[in-house]
């Protein structure tokens, strides 16, 4: 859990500083350029999924329930916010490895909080993969 946490605070340390040093035009008229385009935010939905592969499977449980909670604490910033969905793609492979009373709880959660119009597709695999547990 430990390694997570330092990803996504590393994570949010560099876009919260791309964004302190973005310039005015970045990004303006389809240009390219400005925060959005770091590879940094790729970078982080890999490094997810590495750090839950190798992750002791007894913590997994947790460490899934953070992953899945992130984006909430983001909405502010679009860019972030969608990273943060993103990423919850990687919880996909180890929701079947959940306990089911977890996995109904976070099922109700998640249907209530990301609403189906607001949903990306990886969200509704990771639905999918949650109403699945039985």
């Amino acid at each position: 859990m430990e390694e997570l946490e330092q990803l996504y605070g590393a994570y949010l340390d560099l876009v919260a500083q791309l964004n302190r040093d973005r310039k005015l035009w970045d990004g303006a008229f389809g240009l390219g350029g400005g925060p959005a385009d770091n590879p940094c935010h790729e970078k982080l939905v890999r490094d997810v999924e590495a750090a839950l592969a190798d992750l002791d499977p007894a913590r997994r449980p947790q460490a899934v329930e953070y992953i899945l909670r992130q984006p909430l604490e983001h909405k502010d910033d679009p860019v972030v916010y969608y990273t943060l969905m993103a990423a919850q793609g990687a919880t996909i492979p180890y929701l079947s490895q959940l306990p089911v009373d977890q996995a109904k709880a976070l099922r109700g959660w998640f249907e209530q909080t990301f609403p189906r119009r607001e949903r990306m597709p990886c969200q509704d695999k990771v639905l999918a993969a949650l109403k699945k547990v039985k």
